[in-house]
């Protein structure tokens, strides 16, 4: 999950592709993304570049939750809609076909 700050990613994210990098090489990653109006998708725009050139394989589809405070419930939980529900399925399904595709890459 990525947060926005000021139209990017957060420090926190910055330093576990720092960190992980090895480990996530030819391995593809999903995004899931929140924030006011814009849902953090400029935060996951910003990721694309930086996981392509540490060897990661970015998802097409991704998990965008805009307005993410309207989502809390009062006991504070998360309530997700069916359009959250319908992206991430698809992005989990993208994930699988490429965990497939790749596992011979990374053998």
């Amino acid at each position: 999950m990525v947060p926005e700050y000021n139209h990017g990613y957060n420090a926190a994210t910055k330093n576990a592709l720092d960190y992980l990098h090895d480990e996530w090489r030819n391995k593809p990653v999903g995004f899931v993304s929140y924030g006011g109006i814009a849902a953090g998708t400029r935060s996951v725009q910003m990721l694309i570049p930086a996981v392509t050139s540490l060897g990661m394989i970015p998802a097409v589809t991704s998990v965008n939750i805009p307005l993410i405070r309207r989502m809390i419930t009062p006991e504070g939980e998360f309530a997700a809609t069916r359009i959250l529900d319908d992206s991430g399925i698809a992005m989990l399904d993208e994930l699988a076909r490429w965990i497939a595709d790749l596992k011979s890459v990374r053998a």
